[in-house]
């Protein structure tokens, strides 16, 4: 079990990653903003990736809802809808041998007591598909995660009545609305778990928090547990005396659908630090959301579960009881006064911002082209005030073009778009790689100036790094991985290992003397650190002979890392490997290994089932290709006249 903050010092008592829980507990860590992240920042399976790290790209919705089609499917529309609007809607289903046929169409019966076990994703449907059992046509077309070479390529069918997909009403449709990288900085809650209960006794509550810095509060997260609920929200200064007092903002709405929803304060609220401040959910249907000490299905449907620690203290969360406000752990119901009222304070650090965190890589031949040639930053004004910005180049340089309003003022809350062309003065620069810096600066108080780095890279890649395996490199092996020459014999399927390596005779592999076992957990080869700084466009080459069954199965991997820690996959196999020769691989390593000190390479074998065995990794000859950053001078020129014919090059 791994990580609980709301208990202090945070431990291990919360639930075991990648062990389920349901959408609630998906919302609880979406509404605290603790993800999502891309795909290249928290791959790691087998050992949980790091908590957080300052490059680590994190994603939020705005809101998340909770949709039902109803027993007779009398709200159906809905759901449909959702797909259209939204997309992807997450589902669920007890996955069951019995329950599926061999065209992969799902249908579990009403009769059923077996709860959900999987979560899916429903990206279409069709009212015409005929499902065995089901007491009417109609079907949603599913997406699984076990991979294309599972079901349909990867997709299947499931009844519209289903006992779970639809109708379930904590798994049954959920939709995560306007995602995109989080609109503030800071999320001030009380409720680390989310949603784990329901207080229907009162529909007014409040929070207390207190500012950690001088930010901007411009936005409140509250839950809304039905459907069609009028709501209102506040925030106020003080809370004295059993009344809050001094009104800063208030906003009123109405959401449709039950969910978590993110409401925009009318004007955004300067705080200084230690600032106490009271945010007030009023709502007309439902009842207060609260996070409490609860038993969590660690996989729905499982006969293991988990108790997750919820705390409270009091002052934290009020509810309204008649003309009085209560503190909410005297009243909450439970046994341990763990319950906190799930309302958050959305705040942002004022200043400058540029939304996107990107610099601009662009890559081409000798004489161009080269794509990209532009991309586009987005300026915001996350100041209480207007601000005057500057946007410039930290040297000069004649193959990139600023252009848009790259100077101005900037009103709160209003955005300014600025394009950073690589222009075609870069057709004459030679092979190699530049590097420039492009300047945001907040002109005004100076919060939020910032950079971004715009690369050129020139030609083709270049061996950096060359390992043939001649010798041992002293690499860390797990398991059966070894260096040595191979035998020649494998598992009990597929082609054999070779008996040689690609050049010379020593490879490293997965059992030399034979293939994988069953039931092999992740086992890796990780390579020593490689320098790859100043090394742009990088790229991974080695010579492959693999066996291993297709992935529904088993598994085999190559992975990149920056730290030794943190660990992208660069290929797996997306099918039945079954080499009978040598194979040259050649994997895009450039999102990790650009300009890396410390670059790591791993191959992984596993995991494996109880079924089929294959020969497993031999690789050789491992290349890393890279243009290296050019030794160049700087382009000047005064620029009072707006000709360029003048230019010169000097060496700096």
């Amino acid at each position: 079990q791994h990580n609980n903050d709301d208990l202090h010092p945070p431990s291990g008592a919360g639930l075991e990653v990648h062990q389920g829980g349901d959408y609630r507990v998906t919302s609880a860590y979406l509404g605290r903003g603790e993800g999502a992240v891309r795909n290249v920042d928290g791959q790691s399976y087998d050992t949980p990736p790091e908590h957080y790290l300052d490059d680590y790209h994190f994603f939020a919705p705005r809101h998340i809802e909770w949709y039902v089609a109803g027993d007779n499917l009398e709200t159906i529309d809905v759901i449909k809808q959702a797909v259209i609007d939204y997309g992807v809607i997450g589902t669920c289903m007890c996955y069951d041998g019995g329950f599926i046929s061999a065209s992969y169409i799902h249908y579990q019966p009403t009769s059923s007591t077996l709860d959900p076990n999987h979560a899916i994703a429903i990206v279409g449907w069709d009212d015409d598909k005929v499902v065995s059992g089901a007491p009417s046509s109609g079907a949603w077309l599913c997406k699984n995660s076990w991979g294309d070479g599972w079901g349909l390529d990867g997709y299947f069918w499931i009844s519209y009545w289903d006992k779970h997909a639809g109708k379930h009403p904590e798994m049954g449709a959920i939709a995560f609305r306007d995602v995109g990288p989080p609109d503030w900085d800071i999320t001030y809650s009380h409720d680390y778990h989310g949603w784990r209960d329901t207080y229907t006794e009162a529909g007014r509550g409040f929070s207390a928090f207190t500012a950690t810095g001088d930010e901007v509060l411009g936005a409140v997260g509250i839950i809304t547990t039905e459907d069609d609920a009028d709501y209102t929200v506040r925030v106020w200064d003080r809370f004295e005396e059993g009344q809050l007092l001094d009104l800063l903002g208030s906003t009123t709405g109405n959401f449709s659908h039950t969910g978590l929803h993110t409401v925009d304060l009318p004007a955004p609220i300067s705080l200084a630090e230690g600032d106490q401040f009271f945010v007030e959910f009023d709502v007309l249907v439902g009842g207060l959301a609260f996070d409490r000490t609860s038993d969590v299905p660690v996989l729905l449907g499982a006969s293991t579960r988990t108790i997750v620690e919820s705390k409270a203290a009091p002052g934290e969360s009020f509810v309204r009881s008649g003309l009085t406000w209560v503190d909410f752990t005297t009243v909450d119901g439970t046994d341990d006064a763990s319950g906190n009222i799930c309302i958050k304070a959305l705040t942002s650090i004022p200043g400058l911002r540029v939304q996107q965190s990107e610099g601009m890589v662009t890559t081409g031949p000798v004489g161009g082209p080269f794509e990209p040639s532009t991309i586009q930053y987005t300026l915001e004004n996350r100041d209480p005030t207007t601000i005057n910005y500057d946007v410039t180049l930290e040297q000069p340089a004649a193959w990139i073009t600023l252009s848009g309003p790259i100077s101005g003022s900037l009103d709160p809350g209003l955005t300014a778009v600025i394009t950073v062309e690589v222009n075609s003065a870069a057709n004459a620069l030679e092979a190699g790689a530049y590097v420039s810096q492009v300047l945001f600066a907040n002109a005004t108080n100076h919060l939020g100036d910032t950079s971004r780095t715009v690369t050129v890279a020139v030609g083709d890649p270049e061996v950096q790094h060359s390992e043939t395996l001649d010798g041992n490199p002293g690499w860390t092996t797990e398991g059966q991985w070894a260096w040595g020459q191979p035998t020649g014999q494998g598992g009990d399927h597929g082609g054999s290992d070779p008996t040689t390596g690609f050049s010379g005779t020593s490879v490293f592999g997965y059992n030399l003397n034979g293939g994988y076992p069953n039931d092999l957990p992740e086992t890796h080869l990780t390579s020593t650190a490689f320098d790859c700084s100043g090394l742009y466009g990088v790229r991974l080459r080695f010579q492959r002979w693999l066996g291993v069954e297709q992935p529904s199965y088993d598994h085999a991997s190559v992975r990149i890392s920056a730290d030794g820690t943190n660990w992208m996959t660069g290929w797996e196999n997306d099918a039945e490997v079954a080499d009978t020769t040598w194979i040259s691989i050649d994997l895009d390593i450039s999102s990790v290994a650009d300009n890396t000190e410390t670059l790591y390479l791993r191959w992984t074998m596993g995991t494996t089932d109880g079924g089929y065995t294959y020969c497993g990794w031999n690789i050789d000859d491992i290349e890393i290709l890279g243009i290296p950053e050019a030794d160049h001078g700087l382009f000047s020129d005064g620029f009072e006249n707006g000709d360029t014919s003048g230019w010169s090059f000097t060496t700096p």
